[in-house]
């Protein structure tokens, strides 16, 4: 049975030194911070944790720069989606109960461009895994 855990065997007579971030990375961080790990058997408490990416930046090119503003500056950032802690191959739906509505910019639109990105505002590559986006659209209500 497969659990994500990992199982880390030193050998009798041998001592192994890992850095602190594989430790993290693999779940055997908890009171083990760049020491020599003996001989024995160490145990991780959590599942590895190969996904740096903790938020996606959901980018819709054609938003209103003009009233879309992040951070003091103009910005097509229309949302951002928390991972939390999946493991590997999980398969993962977000539902957002109370949307948020955003302008887009004025003119002629014929096509909708949108970019994921990770927190860093790197573009994302998934490797061929699908990351599907719905839109839902709302009229604004004229004011007279």
């Amino acid at each position: 049975m497969f659990t994500n855990v990992v199982e880390l065997r030193v050998p009798s007579g041998w001592e192994v030194q890992i850095t602190d971030g594989l430790l993290s990375l693999f779940g055997l961080d908890d009171g083990l911070h760049g020491v020599w790990l003996e001989s024995g058997t160490y145990i991780g408490d959590r599942a590895v944790d190969f996904a740096g990416i903790k938020t996606l930046r959901i980018h819709l090119e054609q938003l209103s720069a003009t009233e879309n503003y992040v951070d003091g500056a103009p910005s097509t950032l229309l949302d951002t989606v928390g991972l939390g802690r999946y493991t590997l191959s999980d398969t993962v739906t977000v539902r957002f109960e109370q949307p948020v509505f955003k302008s887009l910019r004025n003119g002629c639109i014929s096509e909708l461009k949108i970019t994921i990105r990770d927190a860093s505002r790197n573009f994302i590559n998934n490797h061929g895994q699908p990351i599907s986006v719905v839109l839902e659209f709302q009229p604004i209500k004229s004011v007279k």
